[in-house]
């Protein structure tokens, strides 16, 4: 399943006062004319020597944020400065990469007469040689069993430290390939998403004096607060943002993410983002091809090669999902509760959505009903406005004979009538049809001997209804009609 809120951060430049063509912010160093996003000058300019130490060093001197902290006047110890991921060294979900050991395993590796952490682990748990006997087949199997568990420590010779066993080991047991949803993040987007030393509790009141700020370091330039939501560590507050400006036309442009993240780097601003307690900048980007193949084809933190293979041949879609390896029930623990946070939020969306579809059906049943009453207005508008027309057509045109057109149309109402009135026409069938059905002549068993089928009669008295509503309205059409024409004629008649 898709693991919500999984983020890549394709790393940015170092933080060196360095133009790129495309966005600048703010003023560089040097003065050189600038194109593209500009956040003019900013009103931030402190310097770095004050703290004893190089900006994003790994061991800062001791600095007070009793000056401008958002957090209150509290003197602490200097906190890990904040990080750019650099591209070089990208390792999505954990993977190692060349020089990322650390220092304990460097010292380890350079300590006299200690093997190799890997070759420690296999002597551990295939040749321990401790007590020289039959005990170190006992031992063997106990160090199987906790490498298989994952937790504990495997003793394989009397003057060598034992291995720390740990879940990353090639020989755990417990671990899973889960499958993660690719990001889709775009540089374009300028979505930077940084970690504050902070919990939401905390920050929540102070965004307003935290995003003015943020203001300051870009100049002109609009920073804006896309989502704010608490991160997985305690008391760590995640913010994505992006920074924009207003062109000349009125629009607005956006910063690219890589270049929010490099001007956020300059040493200019390192005491600053201290004082807000920012611990990580990482633009949200896509994954490139090349960093997609390179961690697809290098099996994650000692899974067998077989079970990665395996876990890439059954990605249910690969355009959209990847390989993620779980080790230990705590990762799995994890796992289960973002799916299930991600769970609760889709179903809170779907509550929503489905509120919003319930008002707009009876929305749309009252206009529904709005709508047959405005029709049932018109038609009684328009009824009254024939008739109004009618009695102004016949006063207009009372005292003038008929002419060539209205002549032809009262002969033709004539004719009608006439048909209809004719014995054998319409008015002969349905007498003839209704004493039918009014004739019940009885047979020996006292039953009818004919008679029509239920839908059959429903049918014909409909039509018979219709008829004789039919004859009904060309009856007093035609009444009305002989009246005008009588009444034309009296008038003529009285015209000397």
């Amino acid at each position: 399943m898709a693991t919500p809120n999984l983020s890549f951060g394709a790393g940015s430049m170092t933080g060196t006062a360095q133009t790129a063509p495309g966005f600048l912010f703010g003023n560089p160093v040097t003065a050189q004319p600038s194109t593209g996003f500009s956040f003019g000058s900013n009103t931030l300019t402190q310097s770095t020597a004050a703290f004893g130490a190089t900006p994003f060093s790994t061991n800062p001197a001791p600095v007070s944020s009793g000056t401008g902290s958002l957090f209150g006047t509290t003197t602490t110890p200097a906190q890990k400065p904040f990080l750019i991921a650099p591209q070089t060294n990208f390792a999505p979900f954990g993977k190692s990469t060349p020089g990322a050991q650390g220092p304990d395993a460097t010292q380890q590796q350079g300590m006299a007469g200690q093997p190799d952490p890997s070759l420690a682990l296999h002597l551990a748990i295939c040749t321990p040689s401790y007590f020289n006997n039959e005990n170190d087949e006992v031992l063997r199997k106990w160090n199987q069993l906790q490498a298989f568990w994952g937790a504990g420590k495997g003793y394989y010779a009397p003057n060598m430290p034992p291995v720390e066993f740990t879940p990353e080991n090639p020989y755990c047991r417990f671990k899973v390939v889960c499958y993660a949803r690719i990001p889709s993040y775009h540089n374009e987007d300028g979505i930077v998403q940084i970690v504050i030393g902070k919990s939401l509790a905390d920050l929540k009141p102070l965004e307003q004096n935290f995003v003015s700020t943020l203001n300051g370091i870009f100049g002109v330039a609009e920073v804006v607060i896309s989502e704010m939501f608490a991160a997985e560590l305690p008391d760590r507050t995640n913010i994505r943002l992006y920074v924009q400006q207003t062109l000349a036309n009125g629009e607005k442009e956006r910063a690219t993410a890589t270049d929010v993240a490099r001007h956020m780097s300059q040493p200019t601003y390192t005491q600053t983002l201290k004082n807000l307690f920012v611990l990580e900048v990482l633009p949200l980007v896509n994954l490139t091809e090349a960093q997609l193949k390179e961690y697809l084809d290098t099996p994650q933190r000692g899974i067998d090669p077989a079970l990665w293979e395996q876990g890439k041949r059954e990605n249910p879609d690969p355009q959209k999902f990847l390989p993620v390896v779980k080790v230990g029930f705590q990762e799995l623990q994890k796992q289960f509760n973002l799916q299930e946070d991600h769970a609760k939020k889709l179903q809170a969306s779907m509550n929503n959505i489905m509120d919003e579809i319930t008002q707009l059906r009876h929305k749309q049943t009252m206009m529904k009903a709005a709508i047959q009453d405005a029709k049932w207005k018109q038609a009684n508008l328009t009824r009254r406005v024939l008739k109004l027309v009618s009695a102004q057509e016949v006063e207009r045109k009372r005292g003038v004979p008929l002419d060539q057109t209205e002549e032809q149309i009262r002969m033709r109402l004539e004719d009608l009538y006439m048909q209809l009135m004719q014995p054998t026409q319409y008015r002969g069938c349905l007498n003839e049809l209704m004493a039918q059905m009014c004739v019940k002549p009885a047979s020996s068993q006292g039953g009818p001997r004919y008679g029509l089928v239920g839908d059959m009669e429903r049918e014909v008295s409909q039509y018979m209804a219709w008829q004789h509503d039919a004859l009904q309205a060309v009856v007093g059409v035609l009444k009305e009609d002989l009246t005008v024409v009588d009444s034309m004629m009296e008038e003529i008649q009285c015209k000397p």
